[in-house]
Formats: structure tokens, sequence, C-alpha cells
């Protein structure tokens, strides 16, 4: 359990990703119904993604009417060679600003993309007052805990951080506890999920210590936002187990929610008879829901 045992509900952060073909307004109304008092946006690909050329006080009111806000916001991508492409990612940062986002998650098409347009990305975020994370994530030039390492060896800048991508790790056998160990202070944000192999599943059923990471996070000092993310390929249910994501997590965070006997071997949970029926139970309810293909980033 967390040192302090609280109500970590304000930390929690839902994710546009998890629902991508739901509206902002569905988006908004869904989470803030669960509880959520924040959300992770985009500035493309999803269907709620914000229009940079709108007014930014139309999505602030908006949010406000479902209590909600939106302190992260993922930019465009930035493809080599195409100078126009970063414009609109500053452009985005910019807007994401001043809907008031605190983080901005930097993209790009290869690693060298990423070390050759850095410095422009972050000079421009420091002038409003935002921080920028890269992260790891499947099927992108970041992938592997080895690339993550490069890349923040050839960007070379204290004030690029890290986006600690839980779930996406864990596909590539990458516990958390190594990739926090690798990345450190650079850690801003988390992405929390609960996988079975690249399966994403219900918190608490698959192979990921989550009691053990929210306990080390608090051990190391960690202040800032988790996502709690899930992606099945069908908006409804995503919501139906983000909502039992959520109350999981506050378990964890009072004192309430379980705790593994077995100490984790770097942030994978501890195999156990029950985990094993966690794991059948959890695939027939997913192969029970309509799947398909979800979206990419």
């Amino acid at each position: 359990m967390f040192s302090a045992r609280r109500d970590i509900t304000g930390r929690l952060v839902a994710g546009a990703a998890s629902v991508p073909t739901l509206d902002l307004e569905t988006v908004l109304s869904e989470y803030a119904r669960i509880g959520f008092r924040k959300l992770e946006v985009w500035t493309m690909w999803a269907a709620s993604k914000l229009d940079i050329d709108a007014d930014p006080a139309t999505y602030v009111a908006q949010a406000e009417r479902h209590r909600m806000c939106f302190p992260v916001a993922h930019l465009p991508l930035v493809r080599r060679g195409k100078a126009e492409t970063l414009d609109r990612a500053i452009r985005s940062a910019r807007f994401a600003a001043a809907v008031g986002a605190r983080i901005v998650s930097f993209k790009a098409d290869t690693i060298e993309t990423y070390i050759e347009t850095a410095s422009r990305m972050l000079d421009a975020a420091e002038e409003t007052g935002i921080t920028v994370v890269v992260q790891n994530h499947q099927r992108s030039a970041v992938e592997t805990l080895e690339q993550t390492r490069a890349l923040h060896e050839g960007i070379a800048d204290s004030r690029m951080k890290a986006l600690l991508e839980v779930g996406h790790f864990h596909i590539y056998g990458v516990g958390w506890k190594d990739a926090w160990d690798c990345l450190g202070e650079r850690v801003v944000h988390v992405h929390v999920w609960d996988r079975i192999g690249e399966k994403a599943v219900p918190f608490g059923t698959g192979e990921i210590d989550l009691p053990g990471l929210f306990r080390y996070a608090d051990s190391v000092g960690y202040a800032g936002d988790f996502l709690l993310e899930m992606e099945v390929g069908d908006d409804a249910a995503a919501v139906r187990f983000l909502a039992d994501a959520f109350e999981y997590v506050r378990g964890i965070a009072s004192g309430s929610g379980p705790a593994p006997d077995i100490p984790p071997h770097n942030g994978r949970a501890p195999r156990t008879d029950a985990c094993e029926r966690n794991r059948d139970k959890t695939l027939a309810t997913l192969r029970a829901e309509p799947q398909v293909e979800p979206r990419r980033s």
C-alpha cells in the first residue's frame, strides 16, 4: 500500500486513446460519470481530437461543464525532412498549453528525427511553461528500453522528460521496475495497463504487478499522474473496464486493495494458481466482447 494511505482520485487520468471512436462530449461525459477529473487528449487521430485552429476557451468550457480538465496532450507526428510537421507540432503544443495542459507527448517517425528536432520543440515548450515527454510505444520509432535509452542519450537535454508506458514495455518483456530505474527522475507521467502478453486485460487479472508499481512510485517520491489505459477494440467495453480499473487503483492507494504475498520480479506479477484462474476468466470475458482491431497512433 502507499506509505500514507490516501485518495489519489485527483491523480488518475483517463485517455481518449482507450475509446478512439467516441466524440469529445461523449468521452467527457462517460469518464466524468466514472469519477475521473482529468482527460489525456490528442490533437490528431482520435474522434475526440482537439482542433488546434479552434478557440481553446471553447474546449476549456466544455471540459469544465463535466468538472474535467486536460493535463496532458499528444502532439502530431513529426516527419523527417518535413519542416511543416514540426511547425504543426509546435503550434499544437502551444494550443495544448492554452487548454491547460502541463505535459505534451512529442512524437517523431525515427530516432534521428527526434534528435534533430528536439531542441526546437523544447525551446517552444519552455516559452509556454509546459513539459515535453517522449514515450515508448509498440509500432513506433521507440519501442524497446534500449531505444528509449538511446533516444534520451541522443537528445542529451535535461528538459526532455519521459512518459513511462508500462503496458508497452511489458510487451517487450521489460518490467516497469527496470524501465523506471533506467529512466529515473526523467519520469513525469505514467501510463498504467494490465496485460497478458500483448493482450490488454482488466486491472488485477494480468501479468503486471500493479500494487507493486504504485508502492514503488510512492517510495521514490513520484508526484505525477497515472493514466489508466484499456484498449480492447470496443469502446463500450473499454469504458466498463476502466470503471473497474478506477476503483481497483483507488483501492490499492487507500489500503483496501489487493497486495501480492510474494515479492514481484522486475514488475511482473508472481505466478500463482489464482492468477492462472484469473487469466482464464479474463480471456473468456474478452472473447465474449465484440473484437475489432484497435486503431493505432
